[in-house]
């Protein structure tokens, strides 16, 4: 029974992350899913598919997100309900390709009146992707920064 407790525990233990990380940010920690990983700030708690924080939470899924791929970002305010009604919502998205770890991805980040939002989409096989909301500013960096921590495993 002991034997049993001890390799739990060990199953649980975090394995520190091997990429580089922001400095400054303290420890982080390694999340392994399905032929990927990537890296969380090690004050995170992780939860099957979801990471959170006080801050925000991200989720992650093993199928790329449905987004308009623009090129480069866009930065003037958008209404996403396609109304201009005084009621709606005035919302900013930002959409930019990047490489990550060699593969083509793109990010997301969207403001809009007390939400924001981030997102990591990569579409070649296999596809794989992270979403986000945050309470702040700095908690969208921070969720940038793990977003670039993906790695895909060969």
């Amino acid at each position: 029974m002991k034997m049993l407790i001890l390799l739990a525990q060990l199953a649980a233990a975090d394995v520190p992350c091997t990429v580089p990380v922001p400095e400054g940010t303290g420890e982080w920690k390694q999340i392994t899913a399905e032929n990927v990983t990537f890296c969380v700030p090690a004050t995170w708690r992780v939860r099957g598919t979801r990471a959170s924080y006080a801050g925000g939470s991200i989720r992650w899924q093993h199928t790329a997100n449905r987004v308009m791929i623009r090129s480069g970002s866009t930065s003037s305010p958008q209404n996403i309900s396609g109304s201009s009604n005084a009621n709606s919502s005035p919302v900013r998205t930002e959409s930019v390709p990047e490489i990550i770890a060699g593969r083509q991805a793109t990010v997301m980040r969207q403001m809009g009146v007390g939400r924001l939002a981030t997102s990591v989409n990569f579409t070649q096989p296999p596809p794989f992707s992270i979403s986000g909301e945050a309470a702040g500013e700095e908690h969208v960096t921070i969720q940038l920064a793990v977003y670039r921590t993906v790695r895909f495993k060969e």
